[in-house]
């Protein structure tokens, strides 16, 4: 009985103790925008493993109910927080008070899920889209379908159900999705589909944003700041024990949905939030300055609205406590601190609207976080206005301070919390350099003189000229007056963006084993703020470094190793390798057998043949390494065919070679005397054919030699060379070809492109007559312009191509030549039309007649 009595009042004291520690957490609601599943394991993780809790918080996650407004809930004090997406953003541009707290996923997490058919948003023209408004899919695509030239108002949109029945039953062509878990459930159930994604064009929109209320971040602004710790580590907590989330929210949050559908959408939440290459929670404010500016321009609001202003930024109520009281001291009396920005060194060093931006800037709100400094910015003019204001004690620092400079004599350099390497630019013309002796006796322009000096260090022999001015010194590379602009490789991207208009590029690097330091120049004589400054900078983790470097690239740019895009070229290059080889053997039995027949005559004639191989295969290598992956990899699926054309036109040539050198042999083996002219005869008439075959290999060259700027020619001689080509082909299947009639147009265009898709359609109705038995067998071809653009049309009588292959025909690896056929001729001239040309193209077949139609602009734009 006793023992019983001690364990209910244990029970009741453990109850008691429990309900006084809720009591004493301060109560918050964390409204979610959609129902329970993985997409919010860092909440649910960071509520069951108790960060809220440490935290100081009692927070309540709510799912979403249909018809409910996530802002308008947390602005009316319905929820504290909220998960929402992009147009937080926008309430933000209409006035209303919305604070972002942290921003989780990095990608594109909505995408549409198409028909099987449908391969780009050209092609959603006029079909059903399934969205939850219009207004909705115009923020999270209208810059995806804008980069294609579509037009939203011509789509037709119907409501969204929020399943995905609809178009699995053919009642919609289109629907929004989050791909983190709804494409699985299409495969659960076999539904075919595509995807469009903003992501693969490096377009979108945020998704998984916590934000809260103007009020709540003003009010509670060390709550707000625990929240978003707590959430952060609930995040990382979260992807690191995936399963146990899994096991959690099946078991107590979403029993409908199974394990196995929540580890996929785990696998597709960690992609979004990329937690390796971010921190998690950050904000990418040079994403965001993008998308202000979209969204003042495109909903005409906001136009004095500043970023700065949208994002909750952390409140400092005490000085780190590393610090001893001298620097306490310090602080307290001298609570401003004079700092002299860098001379036109954004993103390192940047003023705008009376503030520092920049990478700077955001250090320095690290260290003001720290020590409770405010530091004043002094923006010079000029680089000799910045030495006077350093050498005359205007500034007490030195914003960004290289610690080999020896410019500024006043200064001591903090311990370097960063390094960076040299990037040069050049223009588009010029080739990537990885060798810096290749730069000798060119001219090359950095900004300062200490970048200049550095160099010289480590490459005597470069002829480097300083020009402070940036726009003189793009000028400078522009007008031919210098052959390379040098500067800090955080800096590259933005002057090719800010002042490079669309005509410099980056050719190589310099220094990246021997990287500048950087640090912060403080005043010899403030030996206190040095040593305040040092320990601070020295407490900021690298990782935070970085990812502070690389919030402010221009397009979300990483210094990183594309290990699948290495895989990929590997495995073409391999590919393309294996096909060479095949059909070097090939050439090479040949070679064997004529050697038997003419022995020691024909020695000379086997090294020629050996050369122009070995030249056909130095072009083909040549094209592998200079043009673009996909380009290549189109060329590389008609290389057999463009071989066997050589075989084509070789044959007879060498067959009349070896009956004339087999001629002079029989001669001279049954003793007959050889006229001397008849002999030199034979012999003129062997270099003509071998000067005949060196031609025909420098026609085929040209095909293959990448060409990546538009040429200005007449379509005429376009189409007549890709006539030339296939000629052989329709010789040995007896097809006539019927020039019906081209316009005297002159095109500006991607020569080797065009030929490569009229190439493409010839070789297909040559293919298609290869498998019929009639008399007259013809191909035509016709081009017209119609205003702006060109229209060319290519008809035969093979058959016609069947009704349900039509659908079909553009897509990859779809053939109906069997193993003849590799699928990829037809699907990448619709690419190089449409992507490329920014064209069309089209096939109609009936009556056993098939016409394709390409359309195209006259003056394609420049890539």
């Amino acid at each position: 009985m006793k023992i019983i009595v001690v364990f209910l009042l244990m029970l009741i004291c453990s109850v008691a103790n429990a309900t006084d520690e809720k009591s004493t957490l301060e109560k918050v609601t964390l409204q979610l925008h959609w129902k329970y599943q993985f997409e919010f394991a860092g909440f649910i993780a960071a509520k069951e493993k108790g960060f809220y809790r440490d935290a100081g918080l009692n927070v309540d996650i709510k799912e979403y109910k249909a018809g409910e407004d996530v802002q308008k809930l947390v602005l009316n004090n319905h929820a504290t927080y909220g998960i929402y997406n992009s147009s937080t953003l926008v309430s933000y541009l209409q006035d209303k008070p919305i604070k972002l707290v942290a921003s989780f996923f990095k990608r594109a997490a909505l995408v549409l899920l198409v028909s099987p058919d449908i391969k780009s948003p050209k092609d959603l023209i006029g079909k059903k889209i399934m969205s939850s408004t219009k207004e909705d899919f115009i923020l999270n695509f209208k810059p995806f379908f804008d980069g294609y030239g579509v037009d939203i108002n011509k789509l037709e949109f119907v409501p969204h159900s929020y399943t995905t029945k609809a178009f699995e039953e053919g009642k919609v062509d289109a629907i929004t999705a989050f791909i983190s878990d709804q494409p699985y459930q299409l495969d659960e159930k076999g539904v075919k589909y595509n995807i469009l994604d903003p992501s693969d064009d490096n377009l979108f929109v945020l998704q998984e944003e916590l934000f809260t209320s103007e009020e709540e971040a003003v009010n509670h602004s060390e709550r707000v700041q625990a929240f978003r710790e707590a959430s952060i580590k609930g995040w990382q907590y979260a992807l690191m024990h995936k399963e146990e989330l899994v096991t959690i929210i099946h078991d107590k949050y979403a029993p409908k949905i199974s394990k196995h559908r929540l580890r996929v959408e785990a696998r597709g939440v960690e992609r979004l939030i990329l937690p390796y290459t971010y921190d998690i929670g950050s904000i990418d404010v040079n994403f965001l300055n993008k998308q202000i500016e979209f969204f003042k321009k495109y909903y005409q609001i906001g136009k004095n609205k500043k970023l700065d202003d949208f994002i909750f930024h952390d409140t400092v109520t005490s000085v780190d406590t590393s610090l001893n009281n001298k620097e306490k001291e310090y602080i307290k009396h001298h609570p401003v601190v004079d700092v002299c920005l860098q001379y036109q060194q954004f993103p390192i060093d940047g003023y705008e609207d009376g503030k520092m931006i920049g990478i700077m800037s955001d250090i320095y709100k690290i260290i003001s976080k720290h020590t409770l400094l405010r530091f004043n910015p002094i923006v010079p003019h000029s680089l000799s206005e910045l030495k006077e204001n350093i050498d005359t004690h205007k500034c007490d620092m030195l914003s960004a301070y290289f610690t080999r400079n020896t410019v500024y004599k006043t200064l001591r350099p903090t311990e370097s919390f960063t390094s960076v390497h040299f990037t040069f630019m050049s223009t588009l013309d010029k080739s990537f350099i990885s060798d810096p002796k290749l730069l000798k006796d060119k001219l090359l322009i950095t900004q300062l003189p200490p970048f200049k000096d550095y160099l010289l260090d480590l490459y005597p022999y470069l002829n480097i000229q300083v020009e402070s001015d940036k726009n003189k010194m793009i000028n400078m590379v522009l007008k031919n007056k210098a052959y390379a602009v040098i500067t800090l490789d955080s800096q590259a991207d933005y002057i090719i963006e800010k002042y490079g208009y669309g005509k410099l590029k980056i050719n190589g690097f310099l220094a990246k084993d021997k990287p500048v330091k950087a640090s912060i120049g403080v005043q010899k004589d403030r030996e206190i703020l040095y040593s305040i400054i040092n320990k601070v900078v020295n407490k900021i983790p690298a990782q935070k470094i970085a990812s502070i470097e690389n919030s402010w690239r221009i397009n979300r740019y990483r210094e990183s190793i594309d290990y699948s895009l290495a895989w990929k070229i590997l495995i073409t290059m391999g590919l393309v390798l294996a096909i060479m080889l095949y059909y070097q053997r090939k050439l090479r039995n040949f070679n064997k057998e004529l050697a038997k027949s003419v022995y020691e005559k024909t020695k000379e004639l086997i090294h020629i043949n050996e050369s122009l191989e070995a030249t056909v295969e130095q072009k083909i290598q040549e094209l592998i390494q200079k043009d673009e992956i996909l380009t290549e990899q189109s060329k590389q699926a008609v290389m057999g065919e463009m071989i066997s054309m050589i075989a084509h036109q070789w044959r007879q040539p060498l067959n009349t070679i070896t009956l004339q050198i087999s001629n002079l042999q029989i001669q001279q083996m049954m003793g007959e005397e050889v006229d001397k002219e008849e002999l030199l005869e034979t012999l003129s008439e062997i270099s003509k054919t071998i000067v005949y075959l060196s031609n025909t290999i420098d026609d085929f060259k040209t095909y293959f030699h990448p060409n990546k700027n538009a040429t200005r020619v007449r379509l005429s001689e376009i189409i007549d060379k890709a006539i030339k080509f296939v000629t052989p082909r329709l010789k040995g299947n007896n097809i006539a070809i019927v020039v019906d009639r081209i316009d005297d147009i002159e095109v500006n265009v991607y020569v080797n492109e065009l030929i490569q898709v009229i190439l493409n359609i010839l070789n297909n109705a040559v293919d298609a007559y290869a498998k019929m038995d009639c008399d007259e067998k013809f191909i035509m071809i016709s081009a017209k312009s119609i205003e702006n653009s060109v229209t060319v049309s290519i008809s035969d009588g093979a058959g016609g191509i069947k009704k349900k292959h039509i659908k079909k025909l553009f897509e990859p690896y779809f053939s109906t030549k069997g193993k003849n056929g590799t699928g990829l001729g037809l699907y990448m001239s619709r690419m190089i039309i449409e992507k490329q040309f920014g064209g069309k193209i089209e096939v109609n077949s009936a009556d056993g007649k098939t016409t394709f139609i390409v359309s195209f602009p006259k003056n394609i734009k420049a890539k």
